[in-house]
């Protein structure tokens, strides 16, 4: 494998982390258009991304790995869940910090850079069962991640299940089991939507770590163990645990690789939307991502020759 596409694609988006970061500095764009920018990726373009990428012909195969999927998937979440509650109890954690930091440890950057990189791997197939582990991921984002960011700590609000995530991805997989093939027009549109969910969503970043305090990022030991956690030790984890089982390789690798992704950028669109601490999110999905350039090219020749 040419690990080169791999290293390209994370340069790419950190090139667009640092678009959006002198946007920012430069004051080009202001607080408004942050809170605007994460309500529409979050309610318009990354619900199409899921759609499309879901929009396959069905086959039992295909069935059978997702089915696969959804379990370890679940299972690695439950995982992750573990380990973060076990994170905020060594470190005598107090929100907001505590939901920001269990926020960084719990979800991963799965579609916005987890998506391209299984992609570059192993081809469209995996696009299609990445969806599938994001249906664990959408499920627990709207529920526990709101949860996790939200100044008002109550019992999780099930209603929230309802929205534009989780909706899309009802949507995607009635799609699938049906073998419906949306109208050219249609895929073709909601397609075109979904692909700036990516840049869209990288530029969030940027103009969020516009207000970060960099001196605190690199002086901030959590951080460097957040990325420890979220890098190496859960992917190695996973694999280990998974290893013992006699599963396809395609189903081994997506849901291995995609536990290894730094935090996913909706930890500061989430905490900026649910007015938490978006700096120390920014900061952390910064130095995830910066790690992560070293850390994504070892998880896959692991995956891939072991």
């Amino acid at each position: 494998m040419d690990f080169t596409v791999v290293l390209n694609q994370i340069a790419v988006l950190f090139i667009l982390i640092v678009i959006g970061f002198m946007l920012k500095k430069l004051k080009i764009l202001d607080d408004r258009f942050e809170k605007g920018l994460a309500s529409l990726i979050i309610s318009v373009t990354l619900p199409a991304l899921i759609i499309t990428s879901m929009n396959y012909e069905f086959s039992k195969e295909l069935l059978s790995n997702s089915l696969m999927i959804l379990g370890y998937g679940a299972s690695t979440f439950a995982l992750m869940i573990l380990v973060s509650y076990i994170f905020s109890k060594i470190f005598h954690l107090e929100n907001p910090q505590k939901g920001v930091y269990q926020f960084l440890i719990v979800f991963p950057n799965t579609g916005f850079i987890g998506f391209p990189i299984l992609n570059a791997v192993f081809g469209r197939e995996a696009i299609f069962y990445a969806s599938i582990f994001n249906v664990i991921f959408n499920i627990l984002l709207w529920t526990l991640g709101v949860y996790f960011v939200s100044k008002e700590k109550k019992k999780i609000n099930f209603n929230m299940l309802i929205n534009p995530g989780t909706v899309s991805v009802l949507i995607g997989f009635m799609l699938f089991v049906l073998s419906i093939k949306l109208p050219y027009i249609i895929h073709s549109s909601l397609q075109t939507i979904g692909d700036t969910t990516t840049p869209l969503a990288m530029i969030m970043v940027g103009l969020l770590l516009g207000d970060a305090r960099f001196r605190v990022l690199f002086t901030n030991i959590k951080l460097f163990i957040i990325s420890a956690i979220r890098l190496i030790i859960i992917p190695l984890i996973v694999y280990i645990i998974l290893s013992l089982f006699n599963l396809p390789q395609i189903v081994l690798a997506t849901v291995v690789i995609l536990s290894g992704m730094p935090s996913g950028a909706n930890a500061a669109i989430f905490s900026r939307k649910f007015d938490s601490d978006y700096k120390l999110a920014s900061q952390g999905i910064f130095l995830t991502t910066l790690l992560s350039i070293v850390s994504i090219p070892l998880i896959i020749y692991l995956v891939i020759n072991f």
